[in-house]
This record gives structure tokens, sequence and C-alpha cells, in this order.
């Protein structure tokens, strides 16, 4: 009776034991890929992107939904960026009713289109982030830095163009009140490619990728226990994705350590974990499309989020480079 109730606990101790290294394996994604202690940044320009920050932040201020006028000055901004370096750039249209009154308002995508040296089979690389920005507030990290990256890394593609056909699109209407609504504008660009019978590599969402800190306790988790399985420290960039994305999570991870030495952690799990979805990734899942989110984890370690602190002054713009060296690492082809 002793004996058996030894190997009942002994097995209910493996039990819960394996269980916990498959949740924290599934969700982690650990990877045998070995991060690079050199800084290897050669193509992406900090003082590009640092310049493209101040842009944003100085000359399109509160680039909130109901601020049409900015906005649509925003759109024309990038789109000539965009034009610099590219000969296929478009604005992407649809039109909303319900945000402001009866009357019926146009927004835009913009989107650049680089054509690949080789047919690829496997579909277009799209890197997308969003250029509004929550009300009243410039946004330099959110997301300024992101825009930043786009614009920067359209000049990069044009320096080396990429094997495979890539498209980077900057999204309308990513914050409240559209936010987890069909009026996203990343909604949008995802039913459109759905519609037209394109076929998707994978889509990386930029979402915040400019602030870090090396300060211990500066870096916090939805569900405290994460803290077991990541860093205190808000120094690193992190992928996410779902559960239908796990080898997905696992590439982009592997190029970006492979890319710099910044730090590269990832997670895989359901959206009901606070965080997962939120951004524009989540819409491209809607349509059946490997999508993932690159970010710094906004608010889980910057108080700067949603407040006038968010300054271009507070943001790690060599860090920022290193994170869209592994992009461009993962779209090039």
């Amino acid at each position: 009776m002793t004996w058996n109730l030894k190997e009942d606990s002994i097995t209910v101790l493996v039990m819960v034991f394996v269980t916990l290294f498959i949740v924290w394996f599934v969700v982690t994604e650990p990877t045998f890929t070995a991060q690079t202690t050199q800084n290897k940044q050669t193509k992406v320009s900090t003082k590009n992107l640092k310049k493209q920050v101040y842009t944003m932040v100085e000359e399109f201020s509160d680039r909130s939904y109901e601020n049409l006028e900015v906005l649509n000055k925003t759109a024309e901004y990038i789109h000539n960026e965009f034009a610099k370096y590219s000969d296929d750039v478009s604005y992407q249209t649809y039109k909303l009713e319900e945000f402001l009154d009866e009357k019926e308002y146009e927004y835009k995508n913009v989107i650049a289109n680089f054509k690949g040296s080789q047919q690829c089979d496997d579909g277009v690389r799209i890197v997308g982030a969003h250029y509004d920005t929550f009300s009243g507030y410039a946004g330099a990290n959110d997301n300024s830095s992101s825009v930043a990256g786009l614009l920067e890394l359209a000049r990069v593609l044009k320096e080396n163009p990429p094997r495979c056909d890539v498209q980077l699109v900057a999204y309308t209407l990513e914050e409240p009140p559209a936010f987890r609504t069909n009026k996203m504008g990343s909604y949008i660009h995802a039913q459109r490619l759905k519609e037209q019978g394109s076929k998707v590599k994978i889509a990386l969402v930029l979402e915040t990728i400019g602030f870090y800190s090396d300060e211990e306790n500066s870096q916090s988790y939805p569900v405290s226990f994460m803290k077991w399985y990541y860093p205190t420290k808000a120094n690193f960039i992190a992928v996410v994705s779902n559960l239908s994305n796990i080898l997905e999570v696992r590439e982009v991870k592997n190029v970006l350590k492979t890319s710099s030495n910044l730090p590269v952690y990832s997670m895989n799990a359901p959206t009901f974990i606070p965080g997962i979805d939120f951004s524009d990734h989540q819409n491209y899942w809607k349509f059946d499309f490997p999508s993932v989110m690159i970010t710094d984890t906004a608010f889980y370690r910057s108080n700067n989020y949603h407040t006038p602190n968010d300054t271009p002054d507070t943001l790690d713009y060599e860090k920022m480079a290193k994170v869209l060296e592994g992009v461009y690492g993962m779209i090039k082809g």
C-alpha cells in the first residue's frame, strides 16, 4: 500500500514536470541557435531612424482617428518617402462613417512593393506598422519607431533588392476606437489580400520597437509566473504570436538572434493571454495568413505608453537598428 502510494506520487510529479516542460517549450520556443555576440549592424542606419522618428513626432503630432487632416498629411509623407525607393507605391483606401458623425470619411493604408529577383512560390513577405497614434499624443515609440523602421527598410531594400517579393505597409487606425474591429487598416489589408487570392509567406508586424532598459525589474508581464521564463530587464526584443504560428515564430527568432547581439525572446500563447493579439498581426490570423508581432512589449516595460512622455529622446536608436537588421534578414529571401 505504501509502495503504491509512493509510485503514484512519483507518477504525479513526473506528469506535472512533463506538463510544465511542454508548456515552457511551446510558449517560449527555445532554439538551438546561439545568440551572436557580434554587432552585425551593416545596412540599417541609426541616424536615419532617429531623423524619421523626430520628423514624425514634430511634424505630424496627434495622428488620431479624429484628426483626419494630420492623418492624411502623414500618409502623404509616408507615400513620398516610399516613392524615393520603390516604383510601386499606392494608397489603399476605405471609407467609414461610424467614428465621427453621419458623414463618410476616407482612411488610407500606404503600400510599397519591392519586386523580388526570383519567383518565390511561397508568397510575399509583408512588413507592416500602424502610423496612427493614441488620441492627443505624438507617440514616439507607439508607433513612430516602427514607421521609421518601415521607411528605413524601404531604403535598404532599394539598395539591397530582395530575392522574393516584399510589401511594406503603413496601416491606419490601429488605436481605439478601431482597435480589435474590422475598421483597422490592417484588417482591410488582410481582407483584400484574401479577396485577391494572394499568397503570403509571413506578415511581420512592428509594434513599439524603441524602448529598452538595463535596470532590474524594468520588465513586467501579464502573468507573474512568466518571470520564471523571461528576463526581468527590459533589454530585449520579443517575437509574439498565437499557437498557430509556432514554426514562424521560431524562424523569426533564429534570424533575429543571428543578425545582431540584441537578445531575442519569443512567445506563442492563446489569445486570452493579455498582449498576444495587441496589434495589427491579429488581423492576418483571421484570414489564415501567418503573422507575428515584433515588439519591445510596450506598456509591459514603459510607463510612457499612451502619455505625453512618449518622446523621441527616450528611445534607443541603436537597438532599433539591430531589430531592423533582423527584419531585413527575414524578408530578403
